[in-house]
């Protein structure tokens, strides 16, 4: 078949696919779509053998050109992507080296990028007239309404059949413009696309009927008819008059047959979970919260962009500055976004903000349906919610008009995206938005980053700080337990015991999680009824299984790493890549039966506690317990209700949670973060304990916190016992500044997975020789090729090379990105680079180095 020709008066569109290529394709636009084909609307093209949904990201004012195929269809009458959005996604898909296709999809609900159905469904009150108008005027769309009057609902591939038209969007929208028919997304996920339900309204007869006898009816006929005449609505949903008439389907059914009533359908948007809203109070600011707010307040007057640090200790009241910022914008019509970290931190942050925005606000993250996302996204890009409030990927809610972003605990990793292309950093994301919308950023830290602090006193972000609790509520008295000295202790006492005996000493000595000191403190508050939360940011029963014999450790068959003993299951499980085996009662090795659990997770310390306090009620919140949906909720809100006496959990009870009647606060270990190989990783200590902490005596009473470890002169310990923000800071940067490591370098971490180690090394070598030719030496440290500190995950050998750009070299990092796209280009041209035995992955700014 010959390809088609342009004529002058056709036009070209780049469309961005959402598939691994890092350029747009360029495809004609035949002229009854050229209306609808504007930047930012959905386009479905040929490409090879399959059919795709693209995005329009632009047009060209190009001569004739042979060769290039047409457009099909374009979806949208109005574009699902803004012009700021394209420009959002493609600053991303540029700084992160990622396909800009991937990035759109990324930016939008799931499954709208993807070969799903569309429907059409009719919501024109009054069909039959329509149908008159266009029996001649509009045949195709006479068969579109008659089709749509018949079934409600049908899939645009049969009302495409039905018509004979290959550009049926075209109909469609055009029909979608008058109001005739709404057009939604009936993907493979059932769940998203609109939800509807079945409403009740009255007919022309049911409107006239008078209770005057002439029609025998029965009561809750009667009382049905007279609810649907009384309600200013033209239909209600069936459930509802159901239950206010007290009445049986049968009965509205009996109705509709005598004519008197008609069934139909409407949108239903789907509502969080988070219904519970607290009564709003008046509070009044202290002097600290007051003048961090006056500055806020007077940049978004300005409708300028700005990014303000606010540091502000913990139980300073920043949750609080930030409602008053956004009722700020507000009043003054704009939208704000507010990111926080952590799933188990939204409950608790949205009805708070519920309790002053009522119903403004939306909340969008990973653990709600697609059906609810799909709706968040689409109650956003109306204009009929002006808040969202969410994690990573709510700072693409498509909002008009923002004017405040705010990024709580702007420090966690957990906004980095890791596992998935574009790897975007959603708290710069967010400071690009708001450059390209004129709008104030706002990060907020107790613990900020090495990076935002050090662009805050150097005067790029401005610098707010909070240095007291709200309340006159001090900080807690923080003490250091060593383990180490514990353990001898333990000992010493085990061995004076056996000698005063003469018994034999014990094969196997006690292990505990929980020191002398730890168990006191958390006898006494249990006894004054008050709350205990205790951190161990380490799931399962055991991380290390071991024999006692020989030493043999337990690892996963996939990965370089060792099996987490979950006792609930009685399994071993990766935290990897999900290998499940069972334990070993033998020792493969040597044959021993001495099989021992080391390095507590949180169902072994679980198990402890009740043990050791089985009067009390105990919780624990981890990746294990919060699987459902909902069950973070449930969780703190049993705490919360004073329905458990100790909270015990990962790092997800670490943050943002406010619980007045906690006390004491205990960390189990330590160590588990401050020893990774990873230059991030006292940084991440300082940050965890410190806030971890902050959970303690948030109100009148007194608090306090006991951190067990084995590592007690760590100087990261030092400045948490201390409450010294500043003083860890200017230890840590002049390391960080020794080494060439963030804030003074950029990061560019590639790797290279492949399933025989050679083959993944002999890339990644030849990579770092294309990157040599570059001669980055000028403005860059290249380290390796070297084996990952995971050698292998998934059954995947895994090799770095890692990328220090200076920034006093390289200020803006240009020279560096254009050394890597011209590596890049000479690696995937060569033969190497197109062997698909090995995949490589370039991370910028990467939140984790293993």
């Amino acid at each position: 078949m010959n390809a088609p020709t342009i004529s002058m008066t056709q036009y070209l569109v780049d469309i961005a696919l959402p598939i691994p290529v890092d350029h747009p394709f360029t495809y004609i636009v035949p002229p009854d779509l050229q209306q609808y084909a504007i930047p930012g609307a959905r386009a479905v093209v040929p490409f090879g053998r399959k059919t795709l949904t693209g995005v329009i990201v632009g047009t060209l004012a190009k001569p004739p050109a042979r060769g290039l195929k047409p457009v099909r269809d374009i979806l949208d009458s109005v574009p699902s992507y803004s012009a700021d959005m394209l420009k959002l996604t493609k600053w991303i898909a540029e700084y992160y080296f990622a396909p800009w296709g991937e990035t759109l999809k990324a930016a939008a609900p799931q499954s709208f990028l993807s070969a799903g159905k569309r429907s059409a469904r009719l919501i024109i009150s009054d069909p039959e007239h329509v149908l008159s108008t266009t029996k001649q005027s509009a045949p195709k769309q006479h068969a579109v309404l008659l089709a749509l009057q018949r079934s409600k609902t049908a899939s645009i591939s049969s009302l495409q059949t039905l018509t004979k038209t290959k550009s049926i969007h075209t109909i469609l929208n055009d029909m979608a413009q008058k109001g005739w028919i709404e057009l939604f997304d009936d993907t493979a996920s059932t769940a998203a696309k609109p939800k509807l339900e079945k409403t009740l309204g009255l007919t022309e007869d049911g409107r006239v009927w008078r209770n005057d006898g002439t029609k025998k009816l029965s009561a809750k006929q009667t009382a049905i008819l007279a609810a649907l005449q009384e309600n200013k609505e033209r239909s209600v949903p069936v459930q509802q008059l159901l239950k206010q008439a007290k009445a049986s389907l049968t009965t509205v059914k009996t109705l509709a047959r005598r004519g008197l009533v008609q069934f139909g359908e409407q949108e239903v948007f789907r509502t969080s979970e988070y219904e519970h809203i607290d009564a709003p109070h008046d509070i009044t600011l202290n002097s600290s919260q007051q003048s961090v707010l006056t500055e806020i307040s007077n940049a978004l007057d300005a409708n300028a962009y700005a990014t303000f640090l606010l540091h502000g200790v913990t139980g300073s009241g920043k949750t609080q500055v930030y409602i008053e910022a956004i009722r700020r914008a507000r009043s003054a019509g704009k939208a704000a976004i507010v990111l926080v970290p952590e799933i188990s931190l939204t409950p608790q942050i949205v009805r708070r903000f519920k309790s002053y925005f009522g119903d403004d606000v939306a909340v969008m993250h990973s653990r709600m349906s697609a059906g609810e996302r799909y709706d968040v996204w689409r109650l956003a890009r109306s204009g009929k919610v002006h808040i969202v409030i969410g994690a990573r990927s709510a700072i693409f809610a498509p909002l008009s008009d923002i004017g405040l972003i705010v990024v709580d605990e702007e420090h966690e990793a957990s906004y980095k995206q890791f596992d998935a292309m574009p790897r975007y950093h959603a708290r710069d994301v967010a400071v690009v938005r708001a450059l390209h919308a004129g709008a104030v950023v706002l990060l907020g830290s107790a613990t900020p980053s090495a990076e935002s602090y050090y662009n805050a006193i150097s005067g790029k972000y401005r610098l707010l700080e909070m240095p007291e609790r709200v309340d006159s509520a001090q900080m807690p008295r923080i003490d250091i337990v060593d383990m180490t000295t514990e353990r001898k202790r333990v000992f010493e006492a085990i061995k004076k015991d056996v000698q005063e005996k003469k018994s034999e000493f014990p094969k196997r000595l006690p292990d505990s999680s929980i020191s002398n000191m730890l168990r006191w403190e958390i006898a006494e508050r249990m006894k004054k009824r008050e709350g205990v939360i205790l951190l161990q940011n380490r799931r399962g029963f055991s991380h290390v299984v071991e024999c006692f014999d020989c030493g043999h450790v337990e690892k996963c068959d996939n990965c370089d790493v060792t099996l987490t003993y979950h006792a609930t299951k009685k399994h071993l499980r990766c935290h990897y890549c999900g290998f499940v085996k069972k334990p070993p009662s033998v020792c493969p090795d040597c044959k021993g039966f001495e099989i021992r659990f080391h390095a507590f997770g949180t169902q072994q310390v679980h198990e402890e506690l009740q043990k050791l306090f089985p009067d009390s009620k105990i919780l624990r919140m981890d990746l294990d317990t919060t699987t459902r949906k909902g069950a973070h909720d449930k969780i703190l809100m049993q705490f919360g209700n004073g329905e458990a006496d100790i909270l015990l959990g990962t790092q997800m009870v670490a943050k943002g949670l406010d619980f007045p009647r906690v006390t004491l606060v205990g960390v189990i270990s330590a160590d588990t973060q401050m020893l990774l190989p990873d230059f991030r990783s006292s940084e991440r200590t300082f940050q965890l304990l410190t806030q971890v902490a902050g959970r303690s005596g948030r109100a009148k009473l007194a608090g306090e916190v006991i951190i067990q470890t084995m590592q007690p002169n760590h100087y990261s310990l030092k400045h948490v016992v201390a409450h010294d923000f500043p003083g860890f800071y200017k230890e840590e940067l002049a390391y960080r500044q020794e080494l060439d490591y963030p804030p003074f370098s950029r990061i560019v971490l590639v790797e290279f997975k492949g399933a025989r180690e050679n083959d993944a090394h002999h890339h990644a070598k030849k990579f770092a020789e294309y990157l040599a030719q570059q001669h980055i030496e000028h403005h860059s440290i290249l380290l390796g090729p070297a084996e990952a500190a995971i050698p292998r995950v998934r059954n995947k050998f895994r090799k770095h090379i890692i990328i220090k750009n200076l920034k006093i070299k390289d200020p803006s990092g240009s020279l560096l990105r254009a050394a890597l796209l011209n590596a890049k280009r000479e690696y995937d041209s060569s033969t190497l680079g197109k062997n698909r035995n090995v995949q490589m992955t370039m991370d910028v700014d990467p939140a984790g180095m293993m």
